[in-house]
C-alpha cells in the first residue's frame, strides 16, 4: 500500500471506513493494532499478499500511513 498510496487513496475515495476496509481485506490481511490510549485513532496493520506491509489509520476519508521514521498521507484532491 504505500508503494502505491495515491492509487489506493483514488480507488477507495469516498468509501465508507466500513467499504475500506473489507476492500483492503480482499487485497490482504488487516489486524486491528491495539490502542494505547483511551482517545487514540483506531489504527490498522496491512499485509500483502506478497509479505510487504504497513500501519495506517483514517483522517476522515484520507489514510495516514505510519513508518518506521516518518508519518504521511496522500490526498487526491
Amino acid at each position: 500500500m504505500t508503494s502505491s498510496p495515491k492509487l489506493v487513496q483514488s480507488l477507495l475515495s469516498g468509501k465508507s471506513t466500513e467499504e475500506k476496509i473489507e476492500w483492503l481485506s480482499a487485497h490482504g490481511t488487516i489486524t486491528l493494532k491495539p490502542k494505547t490510549q483511551q482517545n487514540e485513532r483506531q489504527s490498522f496493520w496491512f499485509e500483502s499478499p506478497t509479505k510487504a506491509n504497513c500501519c495506517f489509520f483514517l483522517d476522515d476519508d484520507e489514510f495516514v500511513f505510519m513508518g518506521e521514521h516518518a508519518t504521511f498521507q496522500v490526498s487526491d484532491r
